[in-house]
């Protein structure tokens, strides 16, 4: 499934570090390693829930890290995959609010690193 070079973690963390929103820059990331298309309008569509939806809510690289389970897997495989991941992110940080895990923090970068990496893990289970 995957398809070469540097890992999400790596490509997510650049994109960020380089100005990208959250869940564009995993969106990104991903579609490079495992080899899929992203459109214009899934693109675009990144803008609309960046910074927890504008108000802090639910984190926009935990909405990328679904839509990749279900761009990578069959639907009852990729509701499994994003339960487990959202178990371990809530269990690491305590929340899955982007205004408490981004809360104290210069940026994001090695956030979304970690929840990269967590990505990764739960893809290749």
């Amino acid at each position: 499934m995957r398809k070469g070079g540097s890992s999400v973690k790596e490509k997510a963390m650049n994109y960020c570090a380089a100005g990208e929103n959250c869940s564009l820059g995993l969106l990104k990331a991903a579609a490079e390693v495992y080899g899929f298309g992203l459109s214009e309008e899934m693109k675009h569509s990144c803008a609309a829930i960046n910074s927890g939806f504008g108000v802090g809510s639910f984190c926009s690289a935990l909405v990328a890290a679904v839509m990749i389970f279900g761009i990578l897997f069959p639907a009852e495989e990729a509701k499994q995959k994003r339960l487990l991941f959202l178990m371990k992110i809530r269990e690491k940080y305590g929340t899955l609010d982007c205004g408490t895990l981004s809360a104290n923090r210069a940026d994001c970068v090695d956030l979304i690193g970690e929840m990269a990496e967590l990505l990764e893990e739960s893809i290749a289970l």
